[in-house]
């Protein structure tokens, strides 16, 4: 059974009263619905606040005690599994062109840091191995499957049971294969059901998803969360930066996990929501 820990004192439940825009549904006990929450996922980390996929990023998400640490998976030409949001290097790097072209040390040859801040000049791309490693005994791992294919599900699943803690692991499915494929590869790990469409929600329930991550703008349909929930699953949802403005309106759908660039941020006003502060 995977394990996630509580907030503890800091999510006592309290009540209190906030203000929320009528468009959004009431939230009727912010601070109860606070304390629900009893998973914090890092986007990326922590890519607020350091570069996206890096162990910078993951080691912040360890600091801001969130829960799990969620990267992006890819393959280097060579076969070794890397954590990279795009399918190019461009954006993040200082190197051109697809990771699938390069090689693992012409990838480890690119700065993956001062395109987000001179002050993180000289920090790479990470290896899932060493992600892994960071880590095991500290934080949960997610991991967001980029790629598809039989050879990349067991890369990644032998990589998990060797390096990191399975049991602890997060596997963030696109597709009911996925699913499918990481029940038997991974069958003590967890699986976020990154639905890309709303029609999928059940297909992807039969398949064994536990949890159904939902777009914020699709909360704008209220038959939504009630089909999660009569399916029996946790409901996941992105708060952005993680602000007290950004995370209200969503504690009206009670979910159990919510995920934000900045954990500090979020861990923080979850506690201040649950704790009753204004």
């Amino acid at each position: 059974m995977y394990f996630r820990p509580s907030f503890g004192p800091l999510l006592a439940v309290v009540a209190v009263v906030a203000v929320v825009p009528a468009a959004d549904p009431p939230v009727r006990s912010p601070a109860s619905a606070a304390a629900r929450v009893t998973e914090v996922i890092g986007h990326m980390g922590s890519c607020a606040d350091r570069p996206g996929n890096t162990l910078a990023g993951v080691g912040r998400a360890i600091e801001a005690k969130a829960h799990v640490a969620e990267v992006d998976v890819r393959t280097t030409q060579d076969g070794v599994l890397v954590c990279l949001h795009d399918p190019e290097v461009d954006r993040t790097t200082t190197g051109t062109g697809k990771l699938a072209d390069l090689t693992l040390a012409e990838v480890k040859a690119l700065d993956a840091g001062s395109k987000f801040d001179a002050k993180f000049a000289g920090e790479r791309v990470p290896t899932l191995r060493e992600v892994l490693e960071l880590g095991k005994g500290k934080i949960g791992i997610m991991l967001d499957l980029k790629e598809d294919g039989d050879d990349y599900a067991k890369a990644v699943a032998a990589a998990v049971r060797q390096f990191g803690e399975p049991k602890r692991a997060v596997v963030g499915v696109r597709s009911v294969e996925h699913a499918k494929q990481f029940r038997k590869l991974l069958p003590d790990a967890r699986q976020i059901g990154l639905v890309p469409a709303v029609r999928d929600i059940e297909p992807f329930a039969a398949a064994g998803v536990t949890v159904v991550r939902l777009w914020p703008k699709w909360l704008a349909d209220g038959t939504l969360v009630p089909r999660v929930r009569k399916l029996g699953l946790e409901l996941h949802l992105g708060a952005g930066l993680g602000s007290r403005a950004e995370v209200l309106p969503l504690l009206a759908h009670r979910p159990e996990s919510l995920s934000a660039d900045d954990p500090a941020r979020l861990v923080k006003s979850l506690a201040e929501i649950a704790g009753g502060a204004k």
